[in-house]
């Protein structure tokens, strides 16, 4: 183990070692070596290190929150700067695993990449699969969030250009937002409505052929199968199946936990267009990137009529993100060494 520097993962939530997939284990990338010290009782140990100074360390969400920058980040997943807790916000080793092109570009983005497995292949028998919530419930007492009736208005817009919810001209429509805690909580409710139409439009065309895991809290005629949280259960149901993401109502980031989890399960990622789907998908985007309704639907009747062209694009994938542990090396490097 000579010549190995050592990072140390500790965080005390057992949930979000179900989310981070392949990146939240132990492992080695170059000369690198990331110990995960995850879960309550390994925390502890991973803690103790800490105190010692015995090597370079990573939190995850503030917990626990790593004070000293010369050693330690904490990166905080599924969610921009909003999400750092008040007290911590002015430390200048938290990183983010999202960006929020409406309110502000992040400085400190966290980019984790998929490791994934040679030779997956799409089963014969796929479905389209969606796990998640797609539910939106505006507050209609708080008239500076976005109403049912001003989502409604924009429906057409939004199912003929995915991007707009990430375009500033976009927003001008509507009235100035009085603060970034409320562009915020407008700029969720309008990705949750797009989720949710979007769900509705598969389910509308690929009804027989369409799984959704998850809760419904609407009258809107979709059958829903019951939420799953084993991590080994949504492994085996992304699989060698076309599954959708619509990205995070966070933000906007093609690569961030549930869609490195499709693509680390073996799935067929088919995703609405992020921010940065050109630059991280390149000539692979039409492939795997839509960005209205008409192309998705389009792509996913493709790809459950042949079994050769998803397996071409699993392939083509796979071959993306085969120097993934290069890239994360690299980005330890940047940041600790």
């Amino acid at each position: 183990m000579i010549g190995k520097k050592y990072i140390f993962l500790i965080f005390r939530s057992n949930y979000r070692i179900s989310t981070i997939g392949n990146f939240g284990k132990s492992n080695s990338y170059g000369d690198i070596k990331i110990i995960s010290l995850s879960g309550r009782v390994k925390s502890i140990f991973g803690r103790i290190l800490y105190f010692l100074k015995l090597g370079k360390f990573i939190s995850v969400d503030g917990d626990p929150f790593l004070k000293n920058e010369k050693n330690s980040i904490n990166i905080w997943f599924t969610g921009t700067s909003h999400r750092i807790t008040k007290k911590f916000k002015n430390f200048k080793n938290n990183y983010v695993n999202m960006n929020n092109p409406i309110i502000e570009k992040e400085k400190k983005i966290f980019q984790i990449f998929p490791i994934i497995q040679n030779g997956n292949q799409i089963r014969k028998d796929r479905k389209i699969i969606f796990i998640g919530k797609i539910f939106s419930q505006p507050q209609p007492k708080n008239d500076e969030l976005l109403s049912s009736e001003k989502l409604r208005n924009c429906e057409d817009n939004l199912l003929n250009d995915f991007s707009s919810v990430d375009n500033l001209k976009f927003w001008e429509k509507f009235e100035k937002q009085p603060n970034d805690h409320i562009k915020f909580e407008n700029y969720r409710i309008l990705k949750t409505y797009l989720r949710e139409k979007v769900i509705i439009e598969i389910n509308k065309n690929f009804k027989n052929n369409f799984l959704i895991y998850g809760q419904n809290m609407k009258d809107n005629n979709i059958k829903f199968m019951n939420p799953i949280f084993n991590l080994e259960k949504v492994k085996e149901i992304y699989k060698g199946n076309l599954c959708i993401d619509t990205g995070s109502i966070m933000g906007s980031l093609s690569l961030y936990p549930r869609s490195i989890q499709i693509l680390e399960s073996g799935g067929l990622l088919i995703q609405t267009k992020q921010f940065d789907s050109n630059f991280i998908w390149g000539n692979l985007s039409e492939k795997v990137i839509s960005n209205d309704i008409e192309n998705l639907l389009s792509n996913l009747d493709i790809y459950l009529s042949s079994t050769k062209k998803c397996n071409e694009t699993l392939e083509l994938i796979e071959n993306k993100f085969k120097n993934s542990r290069k890239d994360i090396e690299q980005l330890f490097k940047k940041i600790f060494y």
